[in-house]
């Protein structure tokens, strides 16, 4: 798991453990009739559920794009790996590899082949 994913775990967590003070801040001061203990729990309780759910939803973005980019590369043929050429989406249920080899090659080494260039080198 990445640093971010824990990140947003724990960022889930602390959200939660806020709006469950605020929500025990809420029920203290109503017993008291407080005022200020009733709008300090409502916003802790309102700022932790909204902390929550963003974080969790952004860990759950965040695994769904890891499951999705992970079935890409098992699908990629091992010669296209790097390659920019690569092209690898699906249409009506056939991939078309590349625009030079829409089927893709049967040899390991594809005379095609161009490297990604990296930043600030070309």
């Amino acid at each position: 798991m990445s640093k971010l994913k824990y990140l947003n775990v724990c960022a889930g967590a602390m959200g939660i453990t806020a709006a469950l003070i605020g929500g025990t801040i809420i029920f203290k001061g109503a017993s008291k009739a407080s005022l200020k203990s009733l709008i300090a729990g409502s916003c802790l309780t309102l700022g932790g559920i909204g902390i929550a759910s963003a974080s969790l939803y952004q860990f759950q973005v965040e695994s769904d794009i890891d499951k999705i980019l992970s079935e890409r590369r098992k699908a990629m043929p091992k010669t296209c790996r790097g390659c920019r050429n690569f092209h690898g989406i699906k249409y009506q249920g056939v991939m078309l590899v590349c625009g030079i080899h829409p089927h893709g090659i049967e040899s390991e080494h594809c005379p095609d082949f161009e490297k990604f260039a990296q930043k600030g080198k070309r």
